[in-house]
């Protein structure tokens, strides 16, 4: 390290050169950062769960991943109601049947206006009258790009062509699956023995929907929809019990795509379109989109609102465009480094990774005030030896410190690889790199740059620390006299406070509980949690489980016994008494075979059941008319529910959240611990069963997060106390060093007890977070109160010079620190709030216990961290004072 900041100082211009290359090197990689915040994608290959989930995809499809819809206007069966919902669908069904001879077509026409000098919107839009859906197509790219803008110049033009372009890739990639309307829905009508599917609405030879448009044919319209019970909650929802139908249903289901964030943009742009319609949406496509979202608006202003809170730290602290501009640019750098490199080695951001840049600069502050507070300290010595040979005297001891502490910061970080969870791997590994560019870059920067610079002392320092201008000291002075004498003075009443705190936050990690649910992410009033919500009221839910019942045989499906207890299994699902279930609805395959059933009966409601018969039901699927559009042998509507041998079905179970009612994943553990001890007790003997589902892969995010919880503390504490014992040569180091840290664990798991605050994939950082970046307060402390004792003064004389001389710095860092992760507030999802208000708290505790607990157990016990005078094997061999050279600073 001497080397490192000698090379800086004597070559100052080389150093800050290079410096700026690599800045300039790794800057290109921040844009090729791309976001990525699925739940699947956070989950370890090798788990059981996660791979039994996709084989289930495999099978009957990704059942989780479609967008509910409620759609609403006023009166609901109207001509004009139903000529708007025709061209919503339309519009939809875009992208599910491309037709490339006419997609072509309607490019190039578009094409022709690209390249001329100004085309008003309306001309454009006039071309494609005769072309409606194209020229909605047209008519949304202009309002999503331009607003309001009457005439497009060439390089509108050709933003619009690129923009359809787009939405001519999405439509050629077909990219949504199957699109559940009461438009596009059919049914099933028994006539001359045989069982022939129709349309709820009719289409033309060319494929036009014939929509109903006298009040005889709306009357008609509706008693189809409502003949059959199975389309209540999916086609259409009522308004209480039995009232009068509300709102349509519209249910979009993607296909398995990589990457499902554009289209599910051209679908929200789409609904938003249609201001004609009043619809209301929800499912998993939205909720990462608005996630992505999210993530972008916290980059966009959390980054340069923590800038603006170092900037006032650094100003504070120091009074000087120097001490201002100096650190900003080294945050700067670091930032630059940690994201670019995280670009070019194709990591992404998740909800977890978007916390990183202004933890980055909340950290690399800290490391920027050390230093610069050891030149205005040893501004006379400077002064005094010379520019060079002073700075390096002071650089070098305050460099070698902060990397020490830069490094248990690392360290402290990397212990997350121990997690399970990708987001949380990688955050760790990239934080950890973040704070060793930060020593690096703020021990070169910073150095070299005070050689270059003229050796000034801001006149307000000056002033308010000169005796002589009559003051009585800054407020940080006072607030360390105060901690001084509660050191000394009041130090057995500080170790007894110290306990009762312990005991109290011991009391509230008992209580701590852990939820990973995605949509507890987004604020109530957020348009994710309004849109479950009113899902979840009107249809049941967004998503939910897949309850595979395995009948245990082939054509064990087909059985009337085993397809009455699959109902019997749906009832008590749904019934009132198993409300607590939070069961909104289910789909089944023993829906289909009810309404064969009763299509044969001459639509008898009363014939919506399971026939008593086998053979019955073997007859009904023989004369059914569907299509195999696969050859999988399953008829296309059946694919959700049954599997190619007819033995096991899947039920289909939308977990129903509601206004105040949102489920996490501690309930859907109890949830899915009822349902399978229903299974146990009531399934048919030879059959078993597997719940499966996106619920189920939260459940194992929060498994994970607890057991990488437990591994990163202990490992990390085990690790810093390590540190501390070979840096001291003294075991009673390493106890000293546990104290503030453990006690600010202590104090975050049990505020967050108390207080019903979650562990989640954000809360779950803090620990490491407090040892890392707490620490440093630790090591300051320890180490000057160390060379004070060399230094031949007492106990108290140390205790008091170390609070005089480092207490300052840690104070300033820690409000650098706590201000920084305030930040946090501003976040757009709750569990970055809370993140912010935790960790801001936890610097608290951590300051406070390096500067009053710390030196108070060390009054109390008379620990001499001096070196031991007799050298053992370990001491000569692994000492990292000497390592890091801090026996020879003086």
């Amino acid at each position: 390290m001497s080397r490192y900041i000698s090379f800086c100082i004597n070559y100052p211009k080389t150093a800050i050169l290079v410096l700026l290359l690599i800045t300039g090197a790794l800057l290109p990689g921040m844009f090729l950062l791309e976001i990525d915040n699925s739940i699947e994608t956070l989950m370890p290959k090798h788990d059981s769960q996660y791979i039994f989930y996709n084989e289930v995809k495999k099978t009957f499809g990704d059942n989780g991943q479609f967008v509910v819809m409620a759609v609403s206007a006023d009166p609901l069966f109207s001509p004009h109601t139903l000529a708007a919902l025709d061209r919503f669908v339309a519009d939809l069904e875009a992208y599910s049947d491309f037709d490339e001879p006419l997609e072509t077509a309607r490019l190039n026409r578009l094409q022709a206006f690209t390249g001329k000098e100004a085309v008003p919107a309306a001309k454009i839009l006039d071309a494609f009258d005769d072309d409606p859906v194209f020229q909605r197509v047209v008519q949304r790219k202009l309002a999503h790009l331009f607003d309001t803008t009457p005439v497009l110049g060439p390089r509108q033009l050709k933003k619009l062509e690129t923009a359809v372009k787009k939405t001519f890739d999405l439509k050629k990639a077909e990219v949504t699956d199957d699109i559940l309307s009461p438009l596009t829905a059919n049914d099933i009508t028994g006539a001359a023995d045989t069982l022939e599917i129709y349309d709820l609405i009719e289409t033309d030879v060319r494929g036009n929907r014939q929509l109903p448009k006298t009040a005889a044919e709306i009357r008609e319209f509706k008693h189809r929809l409502l003949r059959n019970p199975a389309f209540e909650n999916v086609l259409y929802t009522r308004e209480g019990d039995g009232g009068k139908i509300s709102d349509f249903g519209i249910l979009l289901k993607f296909k398995d795509l990589e990457d499902r964030d554009p289209a599910t943009r051209e679908i929200l742009e789409i609904i938003k379109f249609h201001t004609d319609l009043h619809i209301v949406y929800t499912g998993m496509p939205v909720v990462y989109v608005r996630a992505v979202d999210y993530i972008h608006i916290d980059s966009m202003t959390l980054v340069p609102i923590v800038m603006l809170v170092a900037m006032l730290i650094f100003y504070l602290n120091f009074r000087s465009l120097r001490g201002v501009l100096l650190p900003l640019l080294c945050l700067g750098m670091a930032e630059v480094w940690v994201l670019g490199l995280m670009g070019y080695m194709g990591f992404r951001i998740t909800i977890m990774g978007s916390s990183l840049p202004p933890l980055m600069i909340a950290i690399s502050s800290s490391y920027a005030i050390h230093i610069l507070n050891q030149y205005y300290n040893d501004f006379d010595l400077i002064s005094k030896r010379g520019t060079k040979e002073g700075l390096f005297l002071s650089m070098n001891h305050i460099a070698l410190t902060v990397l020490l502490t830069g490094l248990t910061t690392c360290i402290a970080f990397v212990t997350l690889c121990t997690s399970q969870l990708s987001a949380i791997r990688e955050w760790g590994i990239f934080c950890g790199l973040g704070a060793l560019f930060a020593v690096m870059i703020t021990s070169a920067m910073i150095p070299a740059a005070l050689t270059l610079l003229p050796h000034t002392f801001p006149a307000a320092i000056r002033r308010r620390t000169d005796p002589r201008a009559g003051q009585r000291g800054t407020l940080t002075d006072k607030i360390l006299k105060v901690f001084t004498r509660w050191a000394l003075v009041h130090y057995k009443k500080v170790v007894l406070i110290t306990g009762i705190f312990a005991a109290v936050a011991i009391a509230g990690l008992v209580q701590l509980r852990v939820d990973t649910a995605y949509v507890s992410y987004f604020k109530e009033h957020s348009q994710v949690r309004q849109g479950v919500n009113a899902i979840g009221e009107k249809f049941g839910g967004g998503w939910g489980f897949d309850i595979l019942i395995d009948s245990g045989r082939p054509e064990g499906a087909k059985s009337p016994e085993f397809l009455n207890f699959m109902e019997a299994f749906r009832r008590w699902l749904t019934a009132d008494e198993n409300a607590d279930l939070k069961i909104g609805r289910t789909d089944g395959f023993s829906d289909v075979i009810k309404t064969m059933h009763m299509a044969m009966n001459n639509d008898d409601p009363d014939a919506w059941a399971i026939p008593e018969n086998a053979t019955d039901i073997a007859d009904y699927l023989e004369i059914y008319g569907g299509e195999d559009t696969d050859a999988d042998g399953r008829y296309d509507e059946f694919e959700p529910f049954v599997d190619i041998d007819y033995q096991t079905c899947d039920v289909l179970a939308r977990l129903c959240r509601k206004e105040g009612q949102l489920v996490g994943t501690s309930e859907v553990r109890e949830i899915v611990g009822k349902i399978k001890a229903y299974l146990n007790t009531h399934i048919p003997e030879g059959a078993s069963f597997h719940i499966t589902g996106f619920p189920i892969m939260e459940v194992q995010v929060s498994h994970y997060l607890v057991m990488g919880q437990i591994q990163t503390l202990i490992l990390s504490l085990v690790i810093v106390d390590l540190i501390s014992i070979l840096l001291f040569q003294h075991f009673s180091a390493g106890l000293l060093a546990l104290i503030p840290m453990g006690l600010a664990v202590l104090v975050n798991f049990g505020v967050m007890g108390w207080f019903r605050i979650a562990l989640d994939m954000s809360t779950s950082v803090i620990a490491a977070v407090t040892i890392g970046i707490g620490i440093d307060d630790t090591i300051h402390f320890m180490n000057n109160f160390r060379h004070n004792r060399a230094r031949g003064y007492s106990i108290d004389q140390s205790i008091e010079r170390t609070l005089q001389v480092a207490g300052k710095a840690i104070i300033f860092t820690s409000l650098a620190l706590i201000f920084g992760f305030l930040v946090f507030l501003f976040s757009r999802f709750i569990p970055m709030n809370l993140l912010g208000i935790l960790l801001s708290l936890t610097m608290v505790v951590t300051t406070l216990a390096a500067l009053v607990v710390l030196p108070a157990f060390i009054k109390i016990t008379g620990v001499n961290l001096s070196p031991p005078a007799k050298q053992t094997w370990l001491t000569r061999h692994l000492n990292l004072s000497r390592w890091f050279g801090l026996d020879e600073i003086d």
